[in-house]
């Protein structure tokens, strides 16, 4: 593609785009104010904060787990085709599948509602079944009561988005939500000027608040649905329900999405299980919380910032690209894009982690210290800090996951999901297990997080160099190493000018904070370059077009380089880089590999690449000419793939006719057809009308064919299953006329894919003989099924050199020899199959197979039940290298004179062989297909002789699996280095540079990390210790509250008098701990003789007894003694033995106190009786 060609594909594609990119930053920004607001109103680590958030992520977190991952990889491709292709523009497709999923989320939603309580019992941690927090989980059910049904908003809304889109709308569901966080910002201010100076955040939520925030939080995603009817309307959708719902034809999706399917459910399990231990930090003393639930979600929203902004959009442009590379069987191509991709994320990924870990105080101060958020924000700081150390690992498998999708191995991704998502939720729940310290609940979380994808990064590194050989870890060891040596000077001084200004105005702090962000960068730049940062000169190349420096910017920053390496160099230009990508990428499967080499464009074309038809399809590659019709690779725009489009010229007499034959092929069910998805006549248009195709992410036949024959079961099971779907159309006398190697294609996945049915002869209709007639489509169809067992066999063309196949040798009377002839020891039985089909009255007492029903059980009959899917899987990802025609050292056996002549090659050697290899076995040498004169150069054959038959019940499977090797390396791209081509002494240097960025980023994390939670403990501590005089004490049982106003009144001195050998007892009750069910229960009432600040209260008691410690509702007034419901709750100590210890996490400041017994311990002698043996005070 040339480079204007290439730049509007580029603008166009930018321009398709930038609405929905605008939307989605828009949405990001008004997300993250939402959260501040959060923090503003609720605090960082409050009882009510982590209320709100479980009853607000428990309906999203449903929504994914039962309807998120099908309806992203099931519903989204079957709606967008039958919008496309059925004649009503797929309205009653989408009605009925709308019907169906509106049902389905309708049931999950109201059994939701229903068992609310029973639901949110998962989300819940074990701490929430505390007795002293009825009144709290009684808030959350009544939350989540007004927040579940946003369950099935979260499904409308995603349905009808995928209608738009399906109609080239993609700006409305971009934006809508939107509207969603302008509502949250409205309801959450609203309630932070309401409540916020008033509310006891350790308290449940009233009833007017819930009401606010659970009616306010479900009106937004409401709103944010409705937002899209207007729009639905406008492209003249209706929605009317049907209820005809057998044969809407998602089971086969539903099979081939069931990996992506497991991922989502794999995540949100793990996600659970963090859910539970968060949510239980705060909850175990809404008194004195520990960071929890809330603090999590602040601080991942904040690391995730810069991985959704540059690792996403760089992953977006690598993996059309990869995937292409890959089905080209280019393993090389698609360990450098990776690689690359992967130096352009860590080069922001780095910095930006040490950004996290040396600014996190002062950013969390700024931004989430605000209001009732002023007092715990170093909770999110030290979050954040432990989420940093896991960017880097995060980035990384992230990048290399990408890679397997662009393998199609979505199995892969699933089962390294395993792993992750195991090791997030066995390391936390073992630790807070083992720990269960409150106060660093959400930062331990936080750490495991992160370990689970170093975990992760190293697996899913190991598992794709398997299957990309030429991705070594040391040129990113190198470059991980170089970017942290470039980010620690900038670092380190930033650490140490916010450390200077920690105590100071929040002024004085935000310009420390902005100058350190500045500093960081600016270090960083030139440090990066000095060390030869490569990446950061491209970004900076790129930067400085954008700013309108021009081309002299351009060359005076770059290096010199291949035009090659300007792709992906930046994020802004992600989406654009797929269409400038394909001009250096080799077709994948169709058609013709050379029909793609060297096609340009002509005066006559209706059509440019760059082109964007009916705004949804960009053609990026002209892939071949038939006369005036021209097959474009194409990228679908509104589903992010690629696709094949035949572009018809305008004037073509034959258009009705081929659209005709397109659309018979359409409803074509068997996955072995590549599908046609729509069919577009276009009328007063500059182009011609066109047919979308499925594109086939693999090789063609004919592609693997030249790296040599296949094994005896690789050819038997290709060609069986290419019957046996032909055989279903045939009965339904439809055929396709123009099978061959080029209309084959092996996916990634080792299956077959039959490629034109229909439309190949539509497109190239065969040319009648001399009496005007044409062969029977059956026949053409069994004779190249013949035709392309012998190819796959043998590696040569049954008749003339074809397909980059020399022809295979003939007899005197002109017939190719029998397969088992020109290659020695294969299997007479599929010899003899060959010849049933090729040469049918050959000998007349063979049964000829003449239709593909027959050649399909005489197969079957041979290979049995062997899968050869996965041999060539492996094949493709191992491809075996071309060997040239030598001949071997050891002939494989006499050749006959017939033999001989037609070879035209002289005798060989002569000696017994064994002329029978296993069915899964492969030749010992390959056709090389560059090599002169291919027509008369030949291995040598072996002898007809007698074999022992194949019995294909036994195979091992060391038989069915080809010989590993490497592919050979594609045009203008170096050769991959074997590790025995490394020169002696390279490698301890990448040790010893290995060692030293461990050894710095080690040294690094433990000195922030020690100074910081050093600095997060004081903050958290007492700030002083002296104590404080009592100056009286008394009995609280009141009698509104179900008591006698007396409970050992003169006892009460006992408990302040200095002596824990005295103590007040509380009155003995008989049947239970909880005073016999008479009232909540009794205390005593602590005089401090003048209002002073309040920071830790001891009580000395005996036995397991529950305390709560209380102070005034109205400071100003006198103390009451009318009821426990005029003093609030500051702390709380269940199950305390021995002593409690009440340490404020907001000191107060009051002059009485209220020590108040809610469960009294047993006796020995039988009952119930709280002793306090002495209370201790200290400001």
């Amino acid at each position: 593609m040339s480079n204007d060609a290439s730049g509007a594909a580029a603008k166009r594609l930018l321009g398709a785009t930038a609405v929905m990119a605008a939307g989605t930053f828009l949405s990001r920004i008004l997300g993250f104010v939402r959260t501040m607001l959060v923090a503003f109103a609720l605090g960082n680590v409050t009882a009510q904060g982590d209320i709100f958030t479980l009853a607000t992520v428990v309906p999203n977190n449903l929504y994914m787990i039962f309807a998120g991952g099908a309806l992203n990889t099931v519903l989204v491709p079957q709606i967008v085709r039958h919008t496309r292709h059925d004649d009503d523009g797929g309205e009653a497709y989408v009605n009925r599948v709308m019907t169906a999923f509106l049902l389905a989320l309708g049931a999950v939603t109201a059994l939701a509602l229903v068992f609310t309580p029973q639901v949110m019992g998962v989300w819940m941690g074990d701490a929430w079944q505390a007795g002293h927090l009825a009144g709290h989980r009684d808030a959350l059910f009544f939350l989540a009561y007004l927040t579940m049904p946003q369950l099935f908003f979260y499904g409308v809304f995603f349905l009808v988005g995928q209608v738009l889109n399906a109609r080239d709308k993609f700006g409305p569901m971009m934006w809508a939500p939107i509207v969603n966080n302008v509502v949250q910002i409205a309801v959450l201010g609203a309630y932070a000027v309401t409540w916020a100076d008033s509310a006891d955040r350790s308290q449940p939520f009233t009833t007017e608040q819930m009401l606010v925030l659970g009616i306010g939080s479900t009106a937004g995603i409401i709103l944010q649905t409705v937002a899209l009817i207007p729009f639905a309307r406008s492209v003249g959708f209706r929605y009317r329900p049907r209820f005809d719902l057998r044969g809407v034809g998602l089971g086969e999706t539903f099979h081939l999405a069931k990996w992506a399917i497991g991922y989502v459910l794999l995540t949100q399990l793990a996600a659970v299980v963090v859910t539970r231990l968060a949510s239980s930090a705060t909850i175990v003393d809404p008194a004195k919380p520990g960071p929890g639930l809330l603090t999590y979600n602040e601080a991942y929203l904040t690391w995730i910032l810069p991985h959704s902004l540059v690792t996403v959009s760089l992953a977006t442009a690598l993996l059309p690209s990869a995937s292409r590379l890959a089905a080209a069987g280019d393993l090389a191509g698609v360990g450098e894009e990776t690689a690359r991709t992967l130096r352009l994320a860590n080069t922001f990924a780095v910095p930006a982690t040490v950004g996290f870990l040396t600014l996190a105080y002062p950013f969390a101060n700024l931004v989430f210290g605000n209001g009732a958020g002023a007092a715990d924000w170093h909770a999110v700081a030290l979050t954040l800090m432990m989420f940093a150390v896991g960017l880097v690992p995060y980035t990384v498998q992230y990048v290399y996951l990408r890679g397997f999708y662009a393998l199609e191995d979505m199995r892969a991704a699933f089962l390294l999901q395993i792993w992750i998502s195991g090791a997030n939720a066995a390391a936390a729940l073992a630790w807070v297990t083992l720990d269960p310290n409150p106060l660093t609940v959400a930062p331990r979380l936080a750490l495991c997080y992160s370990l689970s994808y170093v975990l992760g990064a190293l697996l899913t590194y190991r598992s794709l160099a398997r299957r990309v050989p030429s991705l070594e870890p040391g040129p990113m060891l190198g470059h991980l190493l170089r970017v942290l040596l470039a980010s620690l000077p900038g670092g380190a001084v930033a650490w140490w000018l916010t450390g200077r200004v920690a105590d100071s105005g929040r002024g004085t702090i935000a310009l420390a904070f902005l100058a350190s962000v500045a500093l960081i960068i600016g270090l960083y730049v030139p440090l990066a370059r000095l060390l030869r940062v490569e990446e950061v000169t491209q970004i900076l190349a790129l930067l400085g077009r954008r700013l309108g420096r021009g081309r002299r910017a351009d060359a005076a920053a770059r290096p010199a380089a291949p035009a090659d390496d300007d792709e992906g160099l930046a994020i802004a230009e992600a989406l654009a880089a797929d269409a400038e990508d394909t001009a250096r990428t080799p077709l994948l499967a169709y058609p013709k590999p050379e029909s793609a080499e060297g096609l340009a464009a002509q005066p006559g074309d209706s059509v440019r690449a760059g082109d964007i038809l009916d705004e949804r399809f960009a053609l990026e590659r002209l892939l071949s000419r038939r006369g005036s019709t021209l097959t474009w690779l194409a990228r679908d725009l509104t589903l992010s793939r690629p696709v094949l489009l035949h572009v018809l010229p305008p004037d073509e007499p034959r258009t009705l006719e081929i659209l005709d034959e397109a659309r018979r092929a359409a409803p074509t069910t068997d996955s072995r057809f590549l599908k046609v998805f729509d069919v577009v006549l276009a009328e007063g248009k500059p182009y011609g009308s066109y047919i979308v195709c499925e594109y086939a992410p693999g090789q063609s036949l004919e592609l693997v064919l030249r790296q040599g024959p296949l094994s005896q079961a690789e050819a038997c099971w290709v060609v069986l299953q290419v019957a046996e779907g032909l055989g279903h159309m045939h009965a339904l006398g439809l055929h396709h006329r123009h099978l061959n190697p080029d209309t084959i294609v092996v996916t990634a996945s080792g299956n077959v894919k039959i490629v034109g049915f229909l439309l190949e002869a539509a497109l190239a209709p065969e040319p009648a003989g001399p009496d005007g007639s044409t062969e029977s489509g059956e026949r053409s169809d069994v004779l190249a099924l013949g035709q392309v067992l012998y190819a796959s066999l043998v590696g040569r063309w049954p008749g003339a050199a074809a397909y980059g196949l020399p022809a295979a040798p003939t007899d005197t009377r002109g017939r190719p020899l029998p397969a088992r002839q020109v290659l020695g020891g294969l299997s007479p039985q599929i010899s003899e199959i060959v010849d049933r089909i090729l040469n049918p009255d050959a000998v007349p007492w063979r049964h000829p197979l003449l239709s593909v029903d027959l050649v399909a059980l005489a197969l079957r009959e041979v290979v049995g039940g062997v899968d050869a899917s996965h041999d060539l899987d492996r094949r493709l990802a191992f491809p075996v290298p071309p060997v040239g025609l030598a001949r071997p050292a050891a002939p494989l056996g006499t050749r006959t004179p017939q033999v001989t002549a037609a070879l035209g090659a002289a005798p060989a050697a002569s000696g017994p062989v064994e002329d029978s290899l296993p069915l899964g076995a492969t030749a010992p040498y390959a056709f090389d297909p560059d090599a002169d004169d291919p027509g008369t150069e030949t291995p040598p054959v072996a002898p007809v002789t007698p074999v022992t038959p194949f019995s294909p019940a036994s195979p091992s499977q060391a038989d069915i699996r080809p010989t590993r090797g490497a592919a050979a390396p594609p045009p203008n791209r170096p050769p991959v280095r074997d590790a025995a081509d490394e020169p002696v002494g390279s490698e301890p240097g990448r040790i010893w540079l290995l060692v030293v960025a461990v050894m710095l980023a080690v040294a690094l994390v433990i000195g922030i990390v020690g100074v910081f939670v050093n600095q997060y403990n004081a903050s958290r501590s007492v700030p002083g210790r002296t104590p404080a005089a009592i100056a009286g004490v008394r009995d609280f049982d009141p009698s509104a509250d179900g008591g006698d106003d007396s409970e050992n009144g003169p006892q009460a001195r006992l408990a302040v008098d200095g002596d824990a050998a005295t103590a007040w007892l509380s009155e003995r009750y008989g049947r239970s701990a909880d005073f016999n069910g008479r009232k909540p229960g009794v205390g005593l009432l602590v005089d401090l003789g003048a209002e002073q600040r309040v920071g830790t209260v001891r009580v000395q008691v005996a036995g397991t007894t529950d305390l709560e410690l209380r102070v005034p509702v109205d400071p100003a007034a006198a103390p009451s003694l009318a009821t426990a419901r005029d003093w609030r709750v500051v702390a709380s100590a269940p199950g305390s033995a021995g002593e409690a210890t009440f340490t404020l996490t907001e000191p107060v400041r009051t002059r009485y106190l209220l020590v108040y017994v809610t469960r009294l311990p047993p006796l020995t002698g039988g009952g119930f009786q709280a002793a306090i043996h002495e209370i201790g005070v200290t400001s």
